[in-house]
């Protein structure tokens, strides 16, 4: 694997409920691990919009299992994902790969039948593919952010022009 692939996601869409659990089935997927911030709700708040509630549950329903593996460490952060019954790792340090493995752990899933859900590429889509993880970058909800996710951000800028993910 060559270096833009570790960056390079598997899918890439709007936003998470256009991730359908049939699609996912297909995919031979069986969990996702879950960004939260700007990925599940806007950055900084713990509303957690409709759409993602009735996603979270569909998901469910389909036997989809999930984890919220993110780097905030907030009580915001645990209070979204109880709302979504969600369990959840904080303080991650994404892109560790040990974060990752742990997300893992929580769903007794392997990698393969994993995919990482995210609106980064330098810490979610990397991550994931790190331990072997397919990876769906979602658009950012807010352009509201924590100061270094800015610095990323503009630190993807060449390579998102480079990439050319497949649209789901």
């Amino acid at each position: 694997m060559g270096l833009l692939d570790y960056v390079t996601p598997d899918a890439h869409v709007e936003s998470v409920e256009q991730i359908s659990a049939a699609w996912l089935t297909q995919w031979g997927v069986r969990g996702l691990v879950l960004d939260l911030d700007n990925t599940l709700v806007p950055w900084n708040t713990a509303d957690v919009p409709g759409v993602v509630g009735d996603w979270v549950r569909q998901l469910n329903e389909a036997g989809i299992a999930s984890c919220v593996l993110t780097n905030n460490y907030t009580q915001r952060a645990s209070d979204v994902a109880r709302r979504l019954s969600i369990p959840i790792i904080k303080a991650a340090f994404k892109p560790s790969p040990a974060a990752f493995r742990g997300a893992l752990r929580v769903m007794s899933l392997p990698a393969a039948q994993v995919a990482v859900v995210g609106d980064q590429l330098f810490t979610d889509v990397l991550g994931g593919k790190l331990v072997g993880m397919r990876a769906i970058l979602v658009e950012p909800l807010s352009a509201r952010e924590f100061f270094t996710t800015k610095f990323v951000r503009w630190l993807e800028r060449p390579v998102r022009a480079r990439v050319a993910p497949r649209r789901i």
